[in-house]
């Protein structure tokens, strides 16, 4: 199991403020849209026959006195270790997410270097990027409404639908409920499927 990072800004996300005032005009009548938030995800993967445990404690120590990953200006952040994230990634409450990564490698060596010159972390395989959208909304029924805003705001497919997945670059999945680790760690590391043009 790997450790997970989440930063947000302190301050007014501009570009989720702006996916917000655009996403409720996408919205068909009946949905509502009250917010949304954008989290930064870092996941550090152990090597493999290793546990994320060997390295969580110097992890730790680097991102509260290093600035690798967490501006405390502008910046908070949540470390879920590998013993304290649970089975399943849960939404915060009242909400529900969507799991963006890039269809390239999501490995960032470039960081994963700068920061072992530094800190020093055997067992640490590969740090990995994406990005979550949080969103509040709600549906005709009361419910959340998944399905109609997923559609409206989620995966861009013309100038109506879509607005928070770029499909060309990115592949995204969608957070309800207790989504498992184990189903993210394998939607983060494995090569993302290939994107096909509707014909």
């Amino acid at each position: 199991m790997s450790a997970v990072l989440l930063t947000r800004l302190k301050i007014t996300d501009l570009t989720a403020w702006t996916a917000l005032e655009a996403g409720r005009r996408l919205l068909e009548p009946g949905h509502a849209l009250t917010r949304i938030v954008r989290e930064q995800l870092l996941l550090f993967e152990p090597e493999a026959g290793a546990s994320a445990e060997s390295f969580e404690s110097r992890l730790e120590e680097a991102v509260r006195h290093s600035n690798f990953f967490v501006n405390p200006n502008k910046e908070t952040y949540r470390l879920l270790t590998s013993a304290e994230r649970g089975e399943a990634w849960s939404p915060p409450e009242g909400a529900w997410g969507i799991l963006a990564r890039t269809r390239d490698e999501t490995a960032d060596e470039g960081l994963k270097q700068r920061l072992l010159r530094e800190h020093p972390m055997p067992g640490l395989a590969g740090i990995r990027r994406a990005k979550v959208w949080w969103l509040w909304s709600r549906g005709p029924d009361g419910g959340p409404g998944i399905l109609g805003v997923g559609r409206a705001l989620g995966t861009l497919r013309d100038q109506k639908h879509g607005l928070l997945v770029n499909p060309h670059g990115e592949a995204a999945m969608e957070l309800t409920d207790g989504t498992p680790w184990a189903v993210v760690e394998r939607f983060l590391i494995d090569p993302a499927p290939a994107f096909r043009v509707a014909a």
